[in-house]
C-alpha cells in the first residue's frame, strides 16, 4: 500500500513540476480558430502562432494572456493606424488581423469570466484601454510593458515597414 501512495505521490509531484504556462502551436491556432467566424487556415498561420508562442515563452503568459494582450494592442493598432498601414501590417503577418478585438479571446474564456476581459477589447482607443485589458487578463505591469517591444520586435522580423513599426511604436508608446 505504501508503495502505491508513493507512486501517486511522484507522479502528482511530475505533474506539479511541469511548466505551467507552456503551450504549443497547435494550442493556440486551436484558441484563435475556435472563435466565431475565423477561418482554420488563416488563425493557424506560422507567422501569427509564432508571435503567440514568442509571447507565451519570453513574457511566461498563458495562451489566453497572449491572444488577449496582443488582441488589445492589435485592436488600438486598427484603430489608430491608416488603413494602408494596417493593411501592410496584416500582409506581413498573416493571421494577425484575426487577433484585433474581442473575438478569438471570447472563445478562450468562454462566458464565464471572459465577459470583462473580452468587453475591454471590444472598442481599444487609448493606451489606457489596452492597459485596461492587461489588468483583466491578470497581466501585471511589467510584464504587460514588455509586450509591445517583443511584437514589435517579431513584426520587424517578419519584413513589416519601418514606416508601420514607427507609427505603432508611436501608438503603442513604445521609445525608439
Amino acid at each position: 500500500m505504501q508503495i502505491k501512495r508513493a507512486v501517486a505521490l511522484a507522479t502528482l509531484m511530475t505533474v506539479v513540476a511541469a511548466p505551467v504556462f507552456a503551450f504549443s502551436l497547435s494550442d493556440v491556432a486551436g484558441a484563435v480558430s475556435g472563435s466565431s467566424g475565423v477561418n482554420q487556415s488563416a488563425a493557424s498561420t506560422p507567422q501569427a502562432s509564432g508571435l503567440l508562442s514568442t509571447l507565451g515563452s519570453q513574457l511566461n503568459v498563458t495562451p489566453t494572456q497572449a491572444v488577449g494582450g496582443t488582441g488589445a494592442l492589435m485592436g488600438l493598432a486598427k484603430n489608430k493606424l491608416s488603413g494602408g498601414d494596417y493593411s501592410s501590417l496584416t500582409k506581413s503577418v498573416p493571421g494577425l488581423d484575426q487577433l484585433s478585438g474581442a473575438g478569438a479571446l471570447s472563445s478562450l474564456m468562454g462566458n464565464a469570466g471572459g465577459s470583462s476581459a473580452a468587453g475591454a477589447l471590444g472598442n481599444v482607443q487609448s493606451m489606457t484601454d489596452v492597459n485596461s485589458a492587461f489588468s483583466k487578463l491578470g497581466i501585471s505591469g511589467d510584464t504587460a510593458s514588455q509586450f509591445a517591444p517583443l511584437i514589435l520586435k517579431y513584426l520587424g522580423d517578419q519584413g513589416t515597414s519601418g514606416t508601420v513599426l514607427k507609427s505603432l511604436s508611436s501608438i503603442w508608446g513604445v521609445g525608439s
